[in-house]
């Protein structure tokens, strides 16, 4: 199936409402009903190690191959060998598990979207919730969320007083920079990829905007039987990091034009080009499909990274990325201009 992607004339505006229903009748069209499990390949592997935190250019270009044909082939790869070190990742799903494992009553006295909250999009979701992403049916999982940017500090997003859950906001604190210090090391990656300067992305990223999820997918959650863990959508990310429990996501194949399980790799992140970075590469990276649900008989816990530019940056088409028979096909535009769109897993 073609993805039905209309490509705005260069200098229209960007009418973020009109995006969100846009993607979300693309995604209707999607069937998800036949998923197999991915072979060895579907999803590229990249070693961060040999490079990461390196002047090393061989290294560099080595890996920044790897992420071009996955960018341009699946929208997927996997990262490993990357410096968030495994006590925090396993003191994070910890954390999350007990977050999650409180009485929900004491969930809810951060619940997302209350009149007296300052700030839209931080807190928690309960089970059932039908916003990231907006479809008909709830998302069979419940989420915690928070978000950083140039204006947003650690102390603006909502927190359950510390003898709730003590030392959870200390490690969510810690897990958010240690991600968004890999996020940044990542970016001469995909400058190389991209046959740029290494440094070409240092500017649209001085300040970056990014959310954290932590999210739970209960063993036995109530809702109807077609319903999803995460209802299928792309991320309107530049990109995306995520951390998995255990299997539960599904992508779409592109070149293979077939929905694969994505297998879980130990101490991996599960990294996916977002909507933001396929228009600001004039489609040349793909913006990946999703879903997730719990497959197994236990809870699965998820969380991903939603990774992007200053909030106010404008993302002109990238000058690899058009030329006279490849016109730019989409305005310049930055998060703030496209917050209506959103995000998932």
């Amino acid at each position: 199936m073609e993805p039905v992607e209309p490509s705005p004339p260069a200098g229209s505006a960007f009418d973020a409402e009109a995006k969100e229903a846009e993607l979300q009748a693309e995604a209707s069209t999607w069937d998800t009903s036949a998923p197999v499990p991915a072979e060895p390949g579907d999803i590229p592997v990249i070693d961060a190690s040999s490079w990461l935190g390196s002047s090393d250019p061989d290294a560099l270009r080595e890996g920044a191959a790897i992420l071009r044909d996955a960018s341009e082939q699946v929208g997927f790869y996997q990262l490993i060998g990357h410096d968030v070190d495994q006590s925090l990742i396993d003191e994070m799903f910890e954390m999350t598990k007990r977050f999650h494992a409180l009485p929900l009553d004491v969930k809810r006295q951060i619940e997302m979207d209350q009149p007296d909250t300052p700030i839209g999009g931080i807190g928690y979701l309960p089970v059932g919730e039908r916003k990231l992403p907006r479809r008909t049916y709830g998302n069979l999982n419940e989420a915690f969320i928070i978000k950083s940017d140039r204006t947003i500090e650690f102390d603006d997003n909502l927190w359950l007083a510390d003898e709730a859950l003590p030392g959870f906001r200390a490690t969510v604190e810690r897990y958010g920079r240690a991600v968004e210090s890999l996020a940044l090391g990542l970016l001469p990656l995909y400058a190389v990829a991209l046959d740029l300067e290494t440094d070409y992305f240092a500017d649209a990223f001085q300040h970056p905007f990014w959310r954290l999820r932590m999210s739970h997918y209960p063993a036995d959650p109530p809702g109807p039987d077609d319903a999803f863990g995460i209802a299928p959508h792309v991320d309107t990310t530049v990109f995306t990091l995520l951390l998995q429990s255990g299997p539960g996501l599904t992508i779409y194949h592109a070149g293979k034009e077939q929905w694969i399980e994505a297998p879980v790799i130990p101490n991996a992140f599960v990294v996916n080009t977002g909507e933001l970075l396929r228009q600001w590469t004039n489609d040349r990276f793909l913006s990946a499909r999703h879903f997730a649900n719990n497959l197994s008989t236990n809870s699965r816990y998820s969380i991903p990274f939603f990774f992007n530019a200053t909030g106010d940056y404008e993302m002109a088409c990238i000058p690899t990325c058009h030329g006279p028979d490849n016109p730019p096909k989409y305005p310049p535009v930055s998060y703030l201009t496209s917050q209506g769109v959103v995000q998932g897993e």
